[in-house]
């Protein structure tokens, strides 16, 4: 016993017990929860799709001029863009694809379009040779409105030149935006190709006139005849097509 306690019991007093402090209800450590979550994606397609393109191992054999030398192609208009469609299956067919060179398109999508101000748009556009291209001497440059926006990739630019210089007459049009395509080919093919653009006995639907009336002022303005530009400067070949 203390000397405090010794004083406090002589004199009557006794020791008050001290309330214990109260026990804290706050978790000293929080508490952690990971749940896992598996996503179980589904392979390959739906059942019962159908995809609305050209599958590749049927191009070759489908893609081959008509008993006339146009090509089994048309115009149609698919989520807002132009499409080269096939004929007979009403497949849509890449501008790249290899075989629409036998038939006389010079397809393209053009991937620099950003390194430049223009941007495309759909409607005629302008194929410009550039010969004295320090890049490129094969070069050959795609323009809207009289401005540049990319060029054709060297492996095609090539083989385009080499038809432009022979001076083929080439009319190029701008069938899709999101990403910029081009297709380039003769009047009397383009005309073939945007014949199915509003049906025959059908009135023309804003969309079906919008694209007529391009195609026919390409053809009417002969837009792409090979020009090779004078006293400018040359852009670089991107060859991003």
């Amino acid at each position: 016993m203390g000397l405090l306690d010794t004083l406090r019991a002589a004199f009557g007093l006794g020791t008050e017990a001290r309330p214990a402090p109260p026990e804290s209800t706050a978790d000293p450590q929080p508490r952690h929860i990971t749940i896992s979550v598996r996503v179980e994606r589904p392979q390959g397609p739906p059942e019962g799709y159908e995809s609305p393109y050209l599958p590749a191992d049927r191009q070759a054999e489908l893609l081959v001029p008509r008993p006339d030398g146009l090509p089994p192609l048309h115009l149609s208009r698919y989520r807002g863009e132009l499409w080269l469609t096939e004929d007979t299956t009403g497949k849509l067919v890449n501008v790249k694809a290899r075989q629409l060179r036998s038939l006389g398109i010079w397809g393209a999508t053009v991937r620099g379009a950003s390194h430049y101000e223009t941007k495309a748009r759909l409607g005629p556009a302008e194929l410009v040779r550039e010969p004295d291209n320090p890049y490129d001497a094969n070069a050959v440059a795609i323009h809207v409105g009289g401005k540049i926006i990319d060029h054709y990739n060297k492996q095609k630019a090539a083989a385009l030149a080499k038809v432009l210089d022979g001076g083929e007459p080439l009319i190029a049009q701008i069938i899709s935006v999101n990403p910029p395509k081009v297709i380039a080919t003769r009047a009397e093919v383009l005309a073939h190709l945007s014949r199915r653009l509003c049906p025959p006995g059908e009135p023309p639907t804003p969309s079906h006139r919008y694209a007529r009336t391009q195609v026919s002022a390409a053809i009417s303005a002969g837009f792409s005849t090979l020009r090779t530009p004078t006293n400018r400067a040359k852009a670089p070949a991107k060859g991003n097509q």
